[in-house]
């Protein structure tokens, strides 16, 4: 029985013998692939923690943290490792693999019976400079990714340091929120006392008591507020939220030092690094619309044969073209100088929103800046001391409750205004560094011991 067939191999396998063994392998395979489908051991399902956290948490610390494990950088660091895998391929040598052709037939004639062979060999390769211009646009493609990953690396160092700093704010707020609170419990109880004692009115200890729901209430919010800042922290550090993160320092506003406007845009426009991945785009966009003008010309497809006919040896060689006559590339070439035209516009936008973002975030922070200036740890500390003097007129009956009521709502006023001023600052700081991509940076607002100061 001959080895090949005209219609096909033609091999042991589909005898019963050969079927028999053959559907035997068929269940071996399925088995290993339902065993390799298996887990060998439970699924890791924990979110993960912070257990290599330093515990204070360095501003810097937080920071490292969130640039290793950030679940958008990593993401957006495998999409880099894509675009670079896809530029290994743009830049083959050939097309294609070789094509390596064999074939046998039987022939029938009246002096007997002969079997002819022919072996061929074929290779698709380039033309245009196809190669070139696919490797160059998939080059730029994953120069653009690589930027984009930088701006984000830089972007979410920027979150980190607000989100670090808005615990800190909101710690503090709870501070200034529990000495309200001991405040007005203490005045609630000299109140009762001297209602007992025949020396104070209803009106004193209801003021008094309507001050100490207002505590608890502002005290309550400054908690909501901590425990909403802590978790957007562990967001950004991807740590588990129910883990208790305990920011170490305590805000201490400096002002930045800014060169003026115009030297920081410039700066701002050289160094964002998404900028110059839409610049990249561009130039991808542009490479990739002069391949399918190149895809006109056709690859050729190198071939070698060699065949036996009847005794008779045969060697030869050719060239095959597919010739681009019915399918013009036409909609390729559209759709790549749109997408050409699209990268452009999204690079000119870009550049108008970095303008934007840098002037907007400088005005906030210079009006944040004045704010906190203003409405500083000053203000505050007058308007307890005049609560507390007031306090201290009522003990003597030299003011009544009115009095008490208007400095508990003088302080209330200053503490939100200055609180607010703080978050505007943090705010805005982070954002400046985030619109100038890490030109300025916000790490001086937290005052740490010597040995845990920041150097990012």
């Amino acid at each position: 029985m001959p080895l090949f067939h005209p219609q096909g191999w033609r091999t042991s396998a589909y005898t019963p013998t050969g079927r028999y063994h053959f559907n035997r392998l068929r269940l071996y395979a399925a088995g290993l692939l339902l065993a390799l489908s298996i887990p060998s051991g439970p699924v890791n399902a924990q979110p993960p923690t912070a257990a290599g956290l330093p515990d204070p948490l360095t501003l810097q610390a937080a920071v490292d943290q969130a640039l290793q494990h950030n679940y958008a950088i990593r993401a957006a660091a495998a999409e880099v490792r894509r675009f670079e895998g896809e530029a290994v391929h743009a830049g083959r040598w050939v097309p294609s693999n070789p094509v390596l052709d064999v074939k046998s037939a039987e022939r029938d004639a009246p002096g007997g019976t002969s079997t002819d062979i022919g072996i061929s060999l074929a290779q698709e390769v380039w033309t245009g400079g196809k190669r070139r211009l696919q490797a160059s646009a998939a080059d730029a493609r994953s120069q653009a990714a690589r930027g984009r990953l930088e701006f984000l690396h830089t972007s979410t160092a920027a979150r980190t340091r607000r989100a670090f700093l808005q615990v800190l704010l909101a710690r503090e707020a709870r501070r200034t929120g529990q000495r309200l609170l001991t405040a007005a419990q203490e005045l609630q109880r000299y109140t009762r006392r001297r209602l007992e004692a025949g020396e104070a009115t209803a009106l004193a200890v209801n003021t008094a008591a309507i001050g100490v729901a207002r505590a608890r209430a502002e005290l309550s919010r400054a908690d909501r507020d901590l425990t909403r800042a802590r978790l957007a922290l562990a967001e950004l550090l991807a740590v588990d939220p129910g883990q208790d993160l305990n920011p170490a320092g305590r805000l201490q506003p400096v002002a930045l030092e800014l060169p003026d406007r115009e030297t920081l845009l410039q700066r701002s426009l050289e160094r964002r690094s998404d900028l110059a991945a839409a610049a990249q785009a561009v130039v991808a966009a542009q490479k990739e619309l002069q391949l399918t003008r190149r895809q006109l010309i056709p690859n050729l497809t190198i071939m070698g044969f060699y065949e036996e006919e009847e005794s008779a040896e045969i060697l030869g060689g050719g060239l095959s073209v597919s010739l681009p006559l019915l399918h013009r590339y036409r909609g390729e070439q559209q759709s790549a100088s749109a997408r050409l035209q699209q990268d452009q516009v999204a690079r000119d936008a870009l550049r108008l929103q970095v303008r934007r973002e840098v002037l907007q975030a400088l005005a906030d922070y210079r009006s944040a800046r004045e704010q906190v200036e203003v409405a500083g740890e000053t203000m505050l500390s007058a308007a307890e001391q005049n609560l507390a003097l007031t306090r201290t007129a009522f003990r003597a009956g030299k003011v009544g409750a009115p009095a008490i009521t208007t400095a508990q709502d003088n302080l209330l006023s200053v503490r939100r205004t200055y609180l607010t001023a703080l978050e505007e600052l943090i705010v805005a700081g982070t954002a400046l560094e985030s619109a100038t991509g890490g030109l300025i940076r916000m790490h001086q607002g937290v005052s740490q011991p010597a040995s845990q100061e920041s150097t990012r």
